[in-house]
């Protein structure tokens, strides 16, 4: 709903027939030329604005309000250089004149020199005190300079002169924002637009802060408003399109950016947001077409460099990627520095890519996106105590939580518990359950009674916890309600809470294991269906899995394709292989060409409690990146992890061994996408264990 703009410009039409009748008797009257102006610039006219305010100072060169006028007219004219020769002329008139250094401080703010700015602002202000856009100014300037504190300080002095004052609730807001502050950011904003509900960048602001924090409905209602509002801005149509984009909306998303397109085909900030619609859908072609279109227009766009480096990072040309992004830093992006850590771990320079994050999260210390990315490295590192608390940023980053949990009850962060109930609940994948309940034990041994909320095909499983069986916690699944429980704390944030080094990784021994309450009303589990092939004594058991969850953003570097695994399969016909593998993957067993003997253990398993009845029975567990690598491990079970050359951050680099399982062996590639070299090690390691 826009505010009526009736007394707005009923007040401008009235001052303007006063001044037109001023005219009609003197038609050179410099005063009411000015004001001319200034009232055209007021009901968004600038080019009428700059001629006005040109005869005003046609006729009186020496009076530095028209000169003022001039220089505001240009500025709003798209003018800049000829706007601050005008401001210049109206200073050297009068070297206080509060409004020329105000108009020159805004040209200066506005053509990216913000030091400079904030000088004109403070000149304005000592002259005159009152000056509501000077203080306005000063906080833009600072906020440029990223000086937040004082910015808000420049920001409550304009409040404290107009307690009313749309404009300085929204610059606090977006202040408030840039300092990770989204809940006073928030308020802000909407104080904005109850102030003036017409405030379509309130609105704009307020719909991407709530998309930032998941609130998907509600931004895309503040994001409408905006556009209803704007229909001409195409920052909104954008913004749109990023919201049904990370919704997987895609055809939402296209005709978002096809009206930004129609509004400004020249626009480069289109183009860019073409080129990330192209890239997350796969096309990166397209998307480099967008790209260079934006080269030959803009040479100047760090948003365009930085994107060019993620998809040369896509394609695995990191030494490359490194260089497009130290271009796009040196252009000013923000966010190259943490794309650069990432290209740079993938080349094996650990410690530059540690240094890269850092420089990332000191550039923007409150972009969730760049602490996360430190925290990776940090924890693939060995360096957990900073890569646990940095680890919390997920939270805030949609590319993990897209919409997370919220819970009116507090978040455990290791305070003294006595006897409270603690909601212990899964966030991630099934593999992360298997191996952060571990921690249930200690968080009871803390004197409270844990509640762990998991995914139903690991909420059996999760049961055969030894503190589950002694009753001092009890297993919940992830929809259901729990009723009463006091405090909250994801799993993954338990190793944070405890403070857990690779030296202090919980490991009492194998911590799960067949639920012994087998339900007889329920199918029974898979080695049951096959005990007639595990029946041979002097048969090798040998379960595999090759593949994980297809949704997973990095599993295509983890996972295998069934064929791969053929070589160790024909080597080893003495082997009883059974295959552990579920989900779509399962369906490549058909494929299997005749001699290759695999039997299918787990593909119609209820749940993985059943599978670990089946892994109980094996000798070996082979497996990548899988629920069934932990569920092994977790079982004190023999598992080979067979890893991509930069694999996860919980395996660290280049070691054999993991502290979370100590009957684990990691089997990595030498060089990237070289899973021929993994089985051949695979091959020479089994042969030898058989021998």
């Amino acid at each position: 709903m826009q505010m009526d703009p009736g007394p707005l410009r009923k007040r401008l039409q009235e001052e303007a027939r006063r001044y037109q009748r001023a005219l009609e008797r003197d038609p050179r009257n410099p005063q009411a030329l000015a004001a001319m102006s200034l009232i055209a610039l007021a009901s968004g006219q600038p080019g009428p604005a700059v001629l006005m305010a040109r005869a005003a100072v046609g006729v009186a060169p020496a009076m530095g309000s028209a000169w003022v006028a001039l220089g505001q007219a240009l500025r709003a004219d798209k003018r800049p250089g000829e706007a601050e020769k005008a401001c210049d002329t109206a200073i050297r008139l009068d070297g206080m004149d509060p409004l020329a250094r105000l108009g020159l401080g805004e040209i200066k703010l506005a053509t990216d020199r913000p030091q400079e700015a904030l000088v004109e602002f403070e000149l304005a202000i000592r002259r005159d005190p009152s000056l509501v856009p000077a203080h306005l100014g000063m906080g833009h300037a600072l906020v440029f300079l990223k000086r937040h504190i004082e910015a808000l300080e420049a920001y409550a002095q304009v409040l404290l002169l107009n307690p009313r004052h749309p404009e300085g609730e929204f610059a606090i807001g977006f202040t408030l924002a840039r300092m990770g502050r989204a809940a006073d950011a928030e308020r802000r904003y909407r104080r904005a637009i109850a102030l003036r509900p017409d405030f379509a960048a309130a609105w704009m602001n307020l719909g991407c802060l709530l998309r930032e924090q998941g609130q998907d409905f509600f931004a895309r209602s503040a994001l409408q408003h905006a556009i209803d509002l704007r229909p001409d801005d195409f920052a909104g149509w954008i913004n749109l399109s990023l919201l049904e984009r990370e919704c997987g909306r895609d055809e939402q998303a296209e005709a978002h950016l096809r009206q930004a397109f129609a509004l400004d085909p020249e626009q480069v900030e289109t183009h860019v947001a073409w080129a990330q619609f192209c890239a997350q859908r796969g096309d990166t072609a397209g998307a480099h077409r967008w790209l260079q279109w934006v080269d030959a227009r803009s040479a100047t766009s760090d948003e365009a460099a930085n994107l060019k480096g993620i998809l040369l990072h896509n394609e695995g040309r990191f030494p490359e990627a490194v260089a497009a992004f130290e271009r796009a830093e040196e252009m000013g992006s923000i966010a190259a520095a943490s794309n650069r850590g990432n290209s740079l771990i993938e080349l094996g320079c650990d410690q530059a890519a540690l240094e890269a994050h850092r420089v990332a999260v000191t550039r923007d210390p409150h972009n969730p996106g760049a602490r996360y990315n430190l925290a990776l490295t940090e924890l693939r590192l060995g360096e957990w105590r900073e890569g646990w608390r940095n680890y919390d940023a997920r939270w805030s980053f949609r590319e993990v939580h897209q919409q997370p949990r919220r819970f009116d009850q507090p978040r455990w962060r290791g305070e003294p518990l006595r006897g409270q109930r603690i909601l212990l609940h899964a966030e991630q994948g099934l593999g992360d359950t298997i191996q952060f309940c571990r921690y249930a034990a200690l968080v009871a041994a803390r004197g409270s009674f844990p509640i762990l909320q998991v995914q139903a095909p690991v909420e059996k499983l999760v049961r055969s916890l030894a503190v589950v069986h002694a009753g001092q916690a009890t297993v919940a699944q992830l929809g259901q309600t729990v009723e009463t429980f006091d405090l909250e704390c994801p799993l993954m944030t338990l190793p944070a809470v405890f403070g857990t080094t690779i030296q202090t990784v919980p490991w009492a021994g194998s911590y799960l294991w067949p639920n012994p309450q087998q339900d007889p009303q329920e199918d029974p589990p898979p080695i049951a269906a096959i005990e007639d092939l595990l029946a041979e004594p002097r048969r090798f058991r040998v379960g595999i899995a090759w593949a994980g969850n297809p949704d997973y953003k990095a599993d295509r570097n983890r996972s295998v394709h069934l064929r791969t695994l053929l070589p160790l399969l024909r080597a080893f016909p003495e082997v009883r292989w059974i295959a552990l593998q579920k989900g779509p993957a399962a369906a490549r067993l058909a494929e299997l060409p005749p001699g290759i003997r695999l039997t299918d253990g787990s593909s119609h398993d209820a749940d993985l409690a059943q599978t670990a009845a089946l892994v109980a029975a094996l000798d070996l567990v082979i497996t990548t990146d899988t629920c069934i690598a932990h569920l092994a491990g977790a079982m004190g079970k023999s598992v080979w992890i067979l890893l991509p050359h930069l694999s996860d951050w919980r395996w660290l680099q280049r070691t054999n061994t993991t502290p979370w399982y100590p009957t684990a062996e990691l089997i990595r590639q030498q060089t990237h996408g070289d899973w021929l070299g993994v089985i051949q090690a695979v091959e020479l390691k089994l042969r030898m264990l058989l021998a």
